[in-house]
């Protein structure tokens, strides 16, 4: 897509989720229709979109160290986050509470269908940011975002029973989400090298398409302004390190490494995307600070509005 096509998909993408902040500010749709949104969105929307996509992926020599750019810029922008924190002398929970939001980036929800309209029809890109939504913001997420979480939180819970029958547990759930089980099946066949079913292929296609705009609306019923206030100096520095250091710091391994092309600018803008909403309830759940992570969730994504587009413009420019 050419760097002038810009402008209009982003006013299509950001004016669904402007469409859905006047829902919710006119009180036209239930208190808890964000969850309901995104409750579809996961079990139904988003893994139909995942299997046509995975089992169309094209796997590229890039993809790995793509994928190890984003990763390395995810953990640098945890230390980062609860740095800063530590640095304006904030409880611990507090400090939990921006290491993980200034990491884990809206790769689904926003990152995904972003993806998908800047380069349509591209397998490549399509491929580069599942794989680092699956790995970065649902493995990674779930596992070492949900353990550093408690170990920051303000009462270490105490584990109950062994370690290992609670690991084998949490495995259990992950793998049993529908999100996980579309990864799998769209992987096995790429990997096997068998087409979709032509009978699934269409009905698949058309409810994943429904991702885009759900996922956008969704966005806009959920960002909630009240919760910005009194944390300026906080969410100053968690919006700089989420928004432009660590996809900045994923170009530059990506140029180091050589990556360049589609792959490369699809890893980049997923390392650019906004806290993930999920890794807020994380936060919250594990008993960091609630307030902290719910405002950096919103004050990320309000001001993606404006780094995504130069991002999306500026990646050719700086040798990608």
């Amino acid at each position: 897509m050419p760097a002038g096509d810009i402008l209009p998909l982003l006013l299509t993408l950001f004016g669904l989720t402007a469409v859905g902040q006047l829902l919710r500010v006119l009180g036209a749709l239930p208190a808890n229709a964000p969850e309901v949104l995104g409750r579809v969105i996961v079990q139904i929307t988003m893994p139909a979109l995942l299997v046509v996509i995975l089992a169309r992926a094209r796997f590229e020599s890039g993809l790995l160290p793509a994928l190890l750019a984003v990763t390395v810029a995810m953990f640098v922008a945890l230390a980062l986050g609860t740095l800063w924190l530590r640095l304006l002398r904030a409880s611990r929970p507090s400090q939990g509470a921006a290491g993980i939001v200034a990491a884990f980036s809206n790769t689904a929800f926003l990152g995904l269908p972003f993806v998908l309209a800047r380069y349509p029809g591209s397998a490549s890109a399509a491929t580069t940011a599942v794989i680092i939504d699956t790995v970065d913001t649902t493995i990674l997420l779930l596992s070492a975002g949900v353990a550093f979480a408690n170990a920051m939180a303000s009462q270490a819970r105490r584990a109950a029973e062994p370690r290992l029958p609670r690991a084998a547990r949490a495995l259990l759930r992950l793998l049993a989400q529908p999100m996980m089980i579309a990864v799998l099946i769209g992987l096995g066949l790429a990997l096997s090298g068998r087409e979709l079913p032509t009978l699934l292929a269409g009905p698949l296609t058309s409810i994943g398409q429904a991702t885009t705009t759900l996922a956008f609306l969704t966005i806009g019923l959920g960002l909630d302004l009240r919760s910005l206030r009194g944390q300026t100096r906080a969410l100053a520095g968690i919006t700089m390190i989420k928004l432009i250091i660590m996809p900045g710091l994923a170009a530059l391994i990506l140029l180091a490494l050589g990556v360049r092309g589609e792959v490369a600018q699809a890893a980049v803008l997923q390392a650019a995307m906004p806290t993930a909403v999920v890794a807020a309830i994380i936060a919250t759940n594990a008993g960091c600070d609630a307030r902290l992570a719910s405002a950096a969730a919103v004050i990320t994504t309000l001001l993606s509005l404006l780094t995504l587009p130069i991002l999306a413009a500026s990646l050719h420019a700086i040798g990608l």
